[in-house]
């Protein structure tokens, strides 16, 4: 029977990695319903939890026939790849994933009967994907950061075209540097209000002129950086929500780092 495949963001109810203890009836019915679901979404592979079972059950098409796998393990891994895989539970969208190259695993057949395979390149990659699903994970875990984020970019806005390149996940060089900058001169000013703790009459009002210009510096950082970042956001119609997007949430930061300097500037100098 052709089942729905559970799909972003709907999470399964069920509980994952139920090990198979009883090849019956059931388990026959459940090998039927991956197939029949497979051939239906022309899948090359389908985890039982992607269609709501508990069970460790994948089923790869292999060649023209199918690979039953029962309680999988994979036990040795091998070399390294950067594949762009593609997953039944983000439909249409696609992501650059780390997998092992090749690897061996132990799993059951139908009738109980213990076998061992070794798999490599596009084969390994589809088991692997499967058995990430028996973990509860899906292919997203086997991403970077960077990787993760364009996922994130693509699901917001529902499209597969964008790219590291039309939406960055990483700060422009102009913002890293303001940010350094702002950092240099916070710690400047505390620096500063130390040192007026311990100095002379002459020092310390040397001292405090100092620091208000270094506080007056600091501001004109912080609105700086705001339409810096905020003119850098705008150049990406496919970026909502990258890493240059969070300008709010960094300028808060910013200014409450400047107001607490203020205070405690204040105590110490006035």
């Amino acid at each position: 029977m052709i089942k729905e495949i559970i799909t972003y963001p709907t999470v399964p109810s069920q509980a994952f990695d139920g090990v198979v203890r009883h090849y019956d009836e059931a388990l026959f019915t459940l090998l039927q319903d991956l197939k029949d679901t497979m051939i239906e979404n022309k899948m090359e592979g389908l985890a039982a939890y992607q269609i709501g079972s508990p069970y460790a059950v994948i089923v790869i098409r292999k060649e023209d026939d199918f690979l039953e796998m029962i309680n999988p393990i994979i036990i040795t891994k091998e070399g390294n790849l950067n594949p762009t895989e593609s997953t039944g539970y983000y439909p249409g969208l696609t992501g650059k994933t780390k997998r092992y190259q090749k690897i061996k695993l132990m799993y059951e057949d139908r009738q109980g009967t213990q076998h061992f395979l070794t798999a490599e390149d596009e084969l390994a990659v589809v088991i692997q994907r499967k058995t990430d699903y028996l973990l509860g994970a899906n292919f997203r875990v086997r991403m970077n950061e960077d990787e993760k984020r364009l996922l994130d970019t693509k699901l917001e806005k529902s499209s597969n075209n964008i790219t590291l390149e039309s939406c960055p996940t990483t700060e422009p060089t102009t913002i890293k540097n303001i940010l350094r900058i702002l950092t240099f001169t916070l710690i400047l000013g505390t620096l500063g209000i130390i040192a007026g703790l311990f100095a002379s009459s002459s020092l310390f009002n040397i001292l405090k002129s100092i620091e208000n210009y270094v506080m007056l510096f600091m501001l004109f950082g912080i609105i700086v950086y705001f339409f810096v970042a905020k003119y850098e956001g705008k150049k990406y119609s496919n970026c909502t929500s990258c890493q240059i997007g969070n300008i709010l949430g960094t300028t808060f930061i910013q200014t409450i780092r400047l107001g607490l300097l203020s205070i405690v500037n204040y105590f110490v100098f006035w």
